[in-house]
């Protein structure tokens, strides 16, 4: 499988020299991103930040296909927040607008590597259209069996982590059956493995309220790389580093 990834590049490059040092056999399951930097990418190019915003889907989308490609099974984007109804109106509209322009063009990305999509997060107040779209296109690629993209929109974990709960009353579950298996099929991700790594770029050394419960054990990987610069030798440093750490899960 990295033969063909390393096949796009030229031998004397980074890309191809990292991609010798990383083990396929120990390519992480599940990766998580917190995208951050696109407001900051454009400050720096004093360029709009919505300038910044379509700097990083192009990035997302190369990420999505880099991931498939290295054989990940899951990966999760953090894409919007349910804190970032905070941010101008102005602002917030040309994200939906885009969202809903990727989804309309970015079909061949889903059939071409066989990508499931699955939304993470409450998604009724999305704008109508964009909604419909969404649940349209989680619906055609149910059947694919390649990489899972979980795209967390109106996500937050407390909120997550609330409903599970208040599920788990109404459905009258007794305590001595509720576990952690239990409570984990209420959440968004019902079905997922939980992460292996979580990368969040831009240098910011948080976690800003994404899968609080799923990344108990997750490896964290913190780079000063602005989301939009985050290329593919990016990613291959970031699994790189996953692979160098002994993962104990509390034993010795």
């Amino acid at each position: 499988m990295l033969d063909h990834v390393r096949s796009l590049y030229p031998k004397e490059s980074a890309e191809f020299s990292l991609l010798g040092r990383i083990d396929e056999k120990r390519i992480p399951r599940h990766v998580a991103i917190i995208m951050d930097g696109n407001g900051r990418w454009a400050k720096q190019k004093k360029l709009p930040r919505t300038a910044g915003h379509s700097a990083g889907a192009e990035t997302a989308r190369a990420s999505t296909e880099m991931a498939a490609r290295l054989g990940i099974k899951f990966l999760t984007l953090f894409t919007f927040s349910s804190e970032n109804w905070k941010r101008p109106a102005s602002e917030i509209r040309f994200l939906m607008n885009m969202l809903y322009e990727n989804l309309l063009t970015q079909m061949d990305l889903l059939e071409k590597n066989s990508i499931k999509l699955k939304i993470l997060g409450v998604i009724d107040k999305l704008p109508g259209k964009l909604r419909e779209k969404l649940q349209e296109t989680e619906r055609q690629s149910q059947e694919n069996r390649g990489l899972q993209v979980n795209l967390a929109l109106n996500y937050g974990a407390r909120t997550e982590i609330v409903y599970a709960v208040k599920q788990i009353i109404a459905q009258g579950i007794p305590v001595s059956r509720l576990n952690e298996k239990t409570f984990a099929n209420f959440l968004n991700t019902a079905g997922c493995p939980d992460p292996d790594l979580l990368i969040r770029t831009s240098g910011e050394l948080r976690i800003s309220n994404f899968l609080l419960y799923q990344i108990a054990y997750s490896e964290l990987y913190f780079t000063p790389v602005l989301w939009p610069d985050f290329k593919a030798i990016d990613f291959f440093k970031a699994i790189i580093d996953f692979q160098d750490r002994d993962r104990r899960f509390g034993n010795i």
